[in-house]
């Protein structure tokens, strides 16, 4: 006779089978199966909590929104040229927020995609709106009033309502920002916010003088140091005086005096090195408060500047030859790598992703990282900026849209030394 198997029975029921196991003789499968109920329930909680918290994310409106996102980026014309309009037919400041714009009108703030898209409509009631952006994220505030608005390009992350007027603010590399108020007892007060701080106020760390008016802070690429633009009175002159910050410490790290000039903007080239503008000279500076290179030139001279990772570019007039204006591109450490000489001044200059753009009445001129001739939009000729992408395309900004053009377009063409702007 064949040998009967052992076969133990196991019950159909979920209920039933949970139940032995539970009540298995082994410890280490009763607490597994602990384990795994614990687990589970703390799932379904953790889903019903983000439901909760970001409902609005799952309204129709919201969901046909992502829809025509997503199908617009995976669409076969994304990331090439287009056409924005300003919703109210105008616009005070317009500024890229990774591959979207955001345009900031009379009474709102929207947050526009190629193709008619709507990421955000955001309703403001700011007397002096200022926008700042990067790649992510976007910072509105209300100069000389109190109120503040942080967002990312989907969703807004929170509104703060200061004590004191806000003077100047910046937004930095991730998800914080500075801001510089005039708070009553102090000449200036200087705030680090962020969404990742725990405090009620969102802020991260603080700073104010008796002593210095901060004309302008900025953050570090990694967020972890700070760069203040500050002025003293020093007899009948004032001296422009950098200094530093690590924000885990409230104490100046280092400080450097620029002398007798006015400052316009200070950007940091990497974590440890930050680039001058002034109305007579230009610096490269190290956060240990060494002056690393000086350029000088007259303020009527000075065009524009722009600045890149690592690098920054200055436009200047010139008389050497046939040019009339140069644009020169400097290092970290504040060296001369490259001179574009152009027969007119330029209208405006971009620098991003390594590509120097060049707005004259004959249109757009794009140049590679040493200043050669790359790519040329004669017909934004018309435009009124240009503002370069790190993915190697441009805005061309007009009075009542945006147009974006990449080397790619239909509107472009590859161009040699024998075709510079006129």
């Amino acid at each position: 006779m064949p040998e009967k198997k052992n076969l133990v029975p196991f019950p159909r029921s979920a209920k039933k089978r949970k139940q032995l196991l539970r009540q298995a003789e082994s410890l280490k499968l009763r607490r597994l199966t602990r384990l795994r109920s614990f687990v589970g329930w703390l799932l379904v909680a953790s889903i019903i909590l983000f439901g909760a918290v970001n409902f609005t994310m799952f309204s129709p409106s919201s969901l046909r929104q992502t829809f025509h996102i997503l199908t617009s980026a995976l669409g076969p014309n994304s990331g090439r040229d287009g056409v924005i309009e300003y919703p109210s037919g105008s616009a005070s400041t317009v500024k890229p927020v990774g591959s979207a714009l955001a345009v900031q009108g009379d009474e709102a703030l929207h947050i526009l995609q190629l193709g008619d898209i709507t990421q955000q409509e955001i309703s403001l009631s700011y007397a002096s709106p200022v926008l700042e952006t990067n790649d992510n994220y976007i910072l509105t505030y209300d100069r000389g009033a109190y109120d503040l608005a942080f967002h990312s390009t989907l969703a807004e992350l929170f509104t703060l309502k200061l004590s004191a007027p806000i003077r100047n603010a910046s937004i930095g590399s991730g998800d914080s920002f500075v801001v510089i108020t005039d708070e009553t007892g102090y000449k200036s007060t200087v705030t680090v916010y962020g969404a990742s701080s725990r405090e009620e106020d969102h802020h991260l760390w603080r700073w104010r003088t008796p002593d210095y008016y901060v004309q302008d802070a900025v953050l570090s690429p990694s967020g972890t140091h700070l760069c203040a633009m500050t002025y003293q009175q020093n007899g009948a002159q004032l001296e422009t005086i950098l200094q530093f910050f690590d924000l885990d410490a409230d104490q100046v790290r280092a400080s450097v005096n620029l002398g007798s000039v006015v400052g316009y903007a200070v950007h940091w080239l990497d974590d440890s090195n930050v680039a001058v503008v002034t109305d007579q000279s230009a610096f490269t500076v190290s956060r240990r408060g060494q002056t690393t290179s000086q350029t000088d030139y007259t303020a009527t001279d000075l065009l524009g500047f722009a600045f890149d990772d690592d690098n920054f570019v200055l436009a200047q007039r010139s008389w050497s030859g046939d040019a009339r204006a140069s644009i020169t591109r400097y290092d970290k450490s504040g060296a001369s790598r490259a001179t574009l000489n152009l027969p007119s001044a330029p209208e405006s200059i971009s620098y991003a992703g390594g590509q120097l753009g060049v707005l004259t009445s004959s249109g757009l001129y794009v140049y590679n990282n040493a200043l050669e001739p790359d790519w040329k939009c004669t017909s934004g000729g018309a435009a009124q900026r240009v503002m370069l992408t790190d993915d190697g395309g441009a805005w061309l900004l007009y009075s009542k849209y945006a147009q974006r053009v990449t080397k790619s377009s239909t509107l472009s063409e590859d161009f040699t030394d024998d075709t510079v702007p006129v």
